[in-house]
């Protein structure tokens, strides 16, 4: 060994370890949000806390976020003292029996999560959120539920989560292996033209002002919904996730002559009902589209009808909004998304021409 690299060694510095008591995850906290308070409480790099927990590896922090092995879990439990129970709450797998079927068993099968993610509804990069849960006292903490198009309002505080920063007016995005971000950094072009490169838009996610909602009922059924992704739901919660998932692209203002008028501007919108992908974004990223749709699916259902009498209504409604563009669903999303499980409604508004099998994610 030369003499350079004892010297190299003899200078560095010894590798630092945990120091117990480990900050503790709050209720319903993702497994990155806990990831990166552990490493400002142990005041240690991300790379160096993942490496020291081998979530460095097979995927990094995102795949670990969708489901953890058992050596993990158990090296994970020895140095931070949080139990088995908490760790595998904070992932995906949580929901691996309602919301998110078919979730991969490894994250390290590239194929299998290429293909569920594509069919998935999951917010892999795209972030939802509540500002005021983001100005609690615990800080800047990330629920795992906001990652699921299902979550589109916060009981505790009455309002509907953001889906865009409220400075430049984009999506903000999840980095790959990095805690959630707890300020917006996408680049904005200010200074073009004057040999500016740019700079990150910068604005503080948490104050952002969410809009409240007006309407009661939707915290009630996003209460329901909560029960559903809970595992903990009656029949009728299930039949009501079951039409909401098919109605998210197929609503029109007709389905929604009461309640919160705000619900009806965002179906009235063009916006995220186009086929094809528009910078990533479908219906259900659009928290307001998925309320709206989960409000008709209640309406709907507390009339007694059966699965092919509402798809009549369904189609009338539309023909009265000038909406005959059927919705065609991929396939993928077919078999991952909440439409299979089976959906009662599904082959109703196949028959009816409202909804096409095809492939377009």
């Amino acid at each position: 060994m030369s003499t350079a690299k004892r010297t190299a060694q003899k200078h560095r510095q010894p590798r630092r370890t945990l120091t117990l008591p480990a900050i503790e995850p709050i209720p319903g906290e993702s497994l990155t949000s806990w990831i990166g308070a552990l490493a400002q409480q142990q005041e240690l790099e991300m790379k160096a806390l993942l490496r020291e927990l081998h979530l460095d590896r097979l995927g990094g922090l995102s795949g670990a976020e969708m489901r953890i092995s058992g050596p993990v879990v158990q090296r994970m439990e020895e140095l931070t003292g949080i139990d088995a129970g908490r760790l595998h709450a904070m992932t995906l797998a949580r929901y691996a029996g309602n919301a998110l079927p078919h979730l991969p068993p490894f994250s390290s099968d590239g194929v299998a999560v290429e293909q569920w993610h594509k069919g998935a509804w999951f917010h892999h990069s795209q972030a939802r959120w509540c500002p005021k849960c983001l100005r609690g006292n615990d800080g800047p903490r990330w629920l795992l539920r906001w990652k699921l198009p299902w979550s589109f309002a916060c009981v505790d505080h009455g309002v509907y989560l953001v889906t865009e920063c409220q400075a430049c007016w984009d999506t903000v995005r999840f980095r790959h292996d990095a805690p959630p971000e707890r300020a917006c950094e996408n680049w904005t072009d200010e200074g073009e033209g004057n040999y500016s490169l740019g700079e990150p838009c910068g604005f503080p996610l948490a104050r952002c002002q969410p809009t409240p909602v007006s309407d009661e009922s939707v915290l009630a059924l996003q209460t329901r919904v909560h029960a559903w992704l809970d595992g903990t739901p009656s029949h009728e919660d299930r039949m009501l996730v079951a039409l909401a998932s098919v109605l998210i692209p197929l609503m029109s203002p007709s389905m929604l002559r009461r309640g919160d008028p705000l619900l009806r501007y965002a179906v009235r919108s063009p916006r995220g009902t186009t086929q094809r992908k528009r910078d990533g974004r479908r219906p259900w990223t659009d928290s307001l589209r998925v309320a709206a749709a989960v409000c008709a699916a209640d309406s709907f259902l507390r009339r007694g009808n059966s699965p092919p009498e509402v798809a009549d209504w369904v189609a009338d409604l539309r023909l009265i909004d000038h909406r005959r563009t059927p919705w065609r669903m991929d396939v993928a999303e077919l078999a991952y998304g909440p439409s299979l499980r089976p959906n009662p409604f599904v082959e109703p508004l196949v028959h009816r021409g409202l909804i096409i099998l095809g492939g377009w994610l």
